[in-house]
This record gives structure tokens, C-alpha cells and sequence, in this order.
């Protein structure tokens, strides 16, 4: 989900009234609010919009031409909210680290050979902290003929390198005799020299999780890492660098590379290490669910395992939707948007047919999240704002149902990658993902995410699922994970047998 809808009206038009605009949209799209939460984020969205026409801001990015609503959202964001990942059970050989020149000499290369190929997402940057110029956090490198890596070393440190993008250079030989040339430094004694690192490879093994391994740089777009008891690769992404279909294809390009373990891997019952601070939990589902009743099946899990826990009386769901498009339309206008599916209507418990239509109205229309982001995300705004907003609602009776509107209790997201045959489809090495997770001011919650692997046949369309699931707030803990997978898997075979063929 890379957030490129184009601005609503109430964002560019100025001959009209905001208010009545605004007031207009909430009541045709947040008719599930209470009459104060409405009204109340009417009127925010109206006074920001505001101060856009007062003060105009100056271009937020040293490196795209303009920034999208969602590159703005997530701009103000930390990097550790902004870190999507991949978890691959390889089974990869740790042995001496020869695991890592191969990695970085495949994804040097990646990055050479897409340039340009995805909008609004150069790799040629690095990731600057809230000390930076302008909103963009991304900042262009000073050399785009290298990329910058960083490798962590046993005693300490990091060997930091600068890979030079030819072909000769980018062997996983050549690769592992630049990274030994240079000494081991720290961070600070790196970016004093000018360096910034682009990736960084926890060989070393010192964060306990993708999450924590990319988090050792502040400066870079993708962390690596082998889990050593698993061999599972795990990888991060920063979502403002990269976005979903960005991240599975390299991912899958470098599982391709990597030395394997004698014997086949299998992926257990938990993605992630025993000390992941933020545990990954597999997810079955069976092939002919589909996605509408998927997710009526996650909002019952989630108030059913999240009951006494969740801040809001109507959980909410954020589900990005692909627009219709031709496959032939280029990248920068297949525009993603976020559906936004509360748990309840005034009509009772969401049907499937409801949330179809919410998915159906957000892919023609535009999102929910869409209107109000293009307008609370100005680079007119505070980039504090957003965040104040947020927590400040959340925490206010009346008025939660605003903030779990911007944040949601969860989130469901789905990645469909197709294969040729049925043969294909079988062998398929399994690849999970997970994503953004809801704030923990909104009560947590979960992101539930799903790899789609199909394949078309003259019966009809195939899949295999490789679901995971991963929480925030108390769904961190195991045991809540766990519950909440419990309270899914009956919803899902009940709604399986209701659904027999895939609609979605």
C-alpha cells in the first residue's frame, strides 16, 4: 500500500465551503459515529484545510517532486511504526556469515536495475531522523554509483561499506572482500565521514528480531537477518522507501541466493525467534475463504479475544484496496487506497455483502482515510499534529471512535502473487509478511496479513494462503495472540462452509 490517491475535492477545491463539504462526506462515510465524534473531526478537517489556503507550504522533498498522501502520514510516523517485514523459513546455512555477501551483492543489484520502475520510490536515499530538512524523512545520497551497507561485527561495530554498482563488483566474492578490506567503526564514526548506511546485515546477531536488526542504523531502508534457530530469513522494509510489491520482490530475489541447511525447512507454529519483542504467529486458512468473509471473520476474532482490552465499543478495520485498473496502466496510477470497516453498523454485527460494498465504494471513490489524510497531513501542518490528534482523541470519551477511525484496531492486508501452473502452486516456498501494526493509544490490536499464491486453471482459480499474524498494545503478548487465532478459526470454517467459492 503506497497511499498515491489523488486529493479529494474538499483538499483542492477552494470555491466551495470546506465545512459543508466536509460535513457532507463524514455524514455519507462515518455514519456509524456518534453526532460529537463526527462533528468534531469535521471541523478539525476544516481547520486544516484552513491553514493550507493561509500558509502554503514550501516543496516538503529533496527527492521526489511532490509527496503522495500517504508518503506525508508517513513522514511523521517513527521508523519503527513504519517497518513492514518478510519472514522466509529457508532453513539459510549461518555458518561464518557467508550468508551475507551473497544478500547484499543480489539486493545492490536490485536496487541498480529498478530505478525509476516504481513511483515515488528512489532507493537512492537515506532515512534521516526528526533533525532533517523539510517533511520527507528520505534523503538523497551523495553518490548514486554506490550503495551503502553496513555489516555488524562480532566484537562490536560495523563494517561499513561502499558497494560500487558494477557488475564485476557486485559478485558475492567481491562483495565479501570489500566488506573485509574495511575496519570495523561505530555508527558515529561512519556518518562523521559521510557515510550513511542504505542496508544493514545483523550477522552478528545482535537484535532479536527484524525489527530490532534494521533498527540498529538510523539511517537505513532494509534490515536483514537469520534467525539461528530457524535459518528463517527475515527482512525489513521501511513502507516510506518501499512499498508492499517493492518488498516481496526483492525478498523472493534474495531467497534465490542464499546457502541452505542440508534437509528441508519447515515453518513452525511461531515466524519469529523466542525473544522477538514483537512475535510473528502463522495463521492457517483454507483455499476457498474469501476476502470479504475473511473479514467479517478477523473483526468477531478481535472483539471476541480484544473484549475488555480495546478502547473503542466499535473496533475498526483498515483494509487497503487496489483500484480497478487495466494491467497495462503504469505503476504510478494503479492508486492504492485504505477501506475503513467498522466491526458494527447501525444495522447490527458487518455482513460480507457490507463490507464488500465499503471495498467496492472505497476502490471507486477514494478512501475514507484518503480524505481526511490529504488535509491533516499538510506540510503546511506541524508534523506533530497528527500524532497530538490522534492520542488526544483516543483517550477521550466520545471521541475514541475518531481515533480508531484514523488508526483502527486492525489491519488486514493481502498480496497476490500468481504462478503458471498447478505444479507451480505446489511448490511455491512459503513467504510471510506483516505491516504497520495499530496504535497502542487506540487499545492495539492486530495486523493480520496475507500472502496470496494463485494460479488460473480450467476448473476455475487455485490458491494457497501463508497467513501470519502479529499485535501491538497487549496483543503483543503470545497469549493474546494465540486467543485471537483461536476466536478466528471457527469464524473462518463457519463463513468457509456459508462461501464456497471465491468471490474476492
Amino acid at each position: 500500500m503506497d497511499g498515491s490517491g489523488s486529493f479529494p475535492s474538499f483538499a483542492v477545491l477552494r470555491d466551495e465551503d470546506v465545512l459543508a463539504r466536509v460535513r457532507d462526506a463524514m455524514s455519507r462515510k462515518f455514519h456509524h459515529f456518534l453526532p460529537v465524534a463526527r462533528h468534531s473531526l469535521s471541523a478539525l478537517v476544516g481547520f486544516c484545510d484552513g491553514v493550507q489556503q493561509l500558509f502554503p507550504a514550501s516543496r516538503p522533498s529533496g527527492v521526489v517532486e511532490s509527496l503522495t498522501t500517504w508518503e506525508r502520514f508517513l513522514s511523521t510516523e517513527p521508523r519503527a511504526r513504519r517497518i513492514m517485514m518478510t519472514v522466509q523459513p529457508l532453513g539459510v546455512e549461518t555458518a561464518g556469515g557467508a550468508w551475507a555477501a551473497p544478500l547484499l551483492a543480489r539486493v545492490a543489484r536490485w536496487h541498480r536495475d529498478s530505478r525509476g520502475r516504481r513511483h515515488n520510490q528512489p532507493t537512492d536515499v537515506w532515512v534521516a531522523g526528526l533533525g532533517r530538512e523539510g517533511l520527507d524523512a528520505r534523503q538523497p545520497v551523495s553518490d548514486d554509483t554506490v550503495l551503502t551497507v553496513a555489516l555488524t561485527h562480532p566484537e562490536g561495530g560495523f563494517r561499513v561499506a561502499r558497494l560500487r554498482l558494477e557488475d564485476a563488483e557486485l559478485t558475492p566474492d567481491a562483495v565479501a572482500a570489500t566488506l573485509e578490506s574495511v575496519a570495523p567503526c561505530s555508527l558515529a564514526e561512519a556518518r562523521r565521514d559521510g557515510l550513511h548506511p542504505q542496508v544493514v546485515v545483523d550477522v552478528a546477531g545482535r537484535g532479536n528480531s527484524a525489527w530490532t536488526s534494521h533498527l540498529l542504523t538510523s539511517s537505513a531502508w532494509l534490515g536483514a537477518r537469520v534467525d539461528a534457530t530457524t535459518g528463517s530469513l527475515e527482512l525489513a522494509f521501511d513502507h516510506l522507501v518501499m512499498d508492499g510489491s517493492a518488498m516481496m520482490e526483492l525478498s523472493r530475489l534474495v531467497a534465490d541466493v542464499l546457502p541452505r541447511r542440508a534437509g528441508s525447512a519447515e515453518a513452525g507454529e511461531w515466524l519469529t525467534g523466542p525473544a522477538d519483542p514483537t512475535p510473528l504467529l502463522r495463521v492457517e486458512l483454507p483455499e476457498r475463504l474469501d476476502f470479504r468473509n475473511l473479514a467479517c471473520a478477523t473483526l468477531t476474532a478481535l472483539e471476541r479475544s480484544g473484549a475488555g482490552l480495546l478502547r473503542s465499543q466499535n473496533p475498526t478495520m483498515l483494509v487497503p484496496v487496489l483500484p480497478d485498473a487495466p494491467t497495462d496502466v503504469e505503476r504510478a496510477w494503479r492508486r492504492i487506497r485504505i477501506a475503513v470497516v467498522p466491526a458494527r453498523t447501525r444495522d447490527g454485527e458487518i455482513s460480507p455483502d457490507q463490507v464488500a460494498d465499503i471495498l467496492e465504494r472505497t476502490r471507486g471513490e477514494g478512501g475514507v482515510l484518503e480524505d481526511i489524510f490529504s488535509t491533516l497531513y499538510s506540510p503546511s501542518l506541524p508534523w506533530w499534529l497528527p500524532s497530538m490528534t490522534t492520542h488526544g482523541f483516543a483517550f477521550t470519551p466520545g471521541l475514541r471512535q475518531v481515533a480508531t477511525a484514523l488508526a483502527g484496531n486492525a489491519l488486514l492486508s493481502k498480496i497476490t502473487l500468481e504462478v503458471e501452473d498447478e505444479a507451480a502452486l505446489a511448490a511455491r516456498a512459503p513467504i510471510y509478511f506483516n505491516t504497520m501494526r495499530p496504535l497502542p493509544a487506540v487499545g492495539g490490536g492486530v495486523s493480520l496479513c496475507v500472502t496470496e499464491v494463485l494460479c488460473r486453471t480450467r476448473q476455475g482459480v487455485r490458491k494457497r494462503f501463508f497467513a501470519a499474524v502479529a499485535g501491538s498494545g497487549p496483543f503483543t503478548v503470545r497469549e493474546r495472540l494465540v486467543a485471537f487465532r483461536a476466536e478466528l478459526a471457527p469464524q473462518v470454517l463457519r463463513r468457509t462452509r456459508q462461501s464456497p467459492s471465491s468471490s474476492r
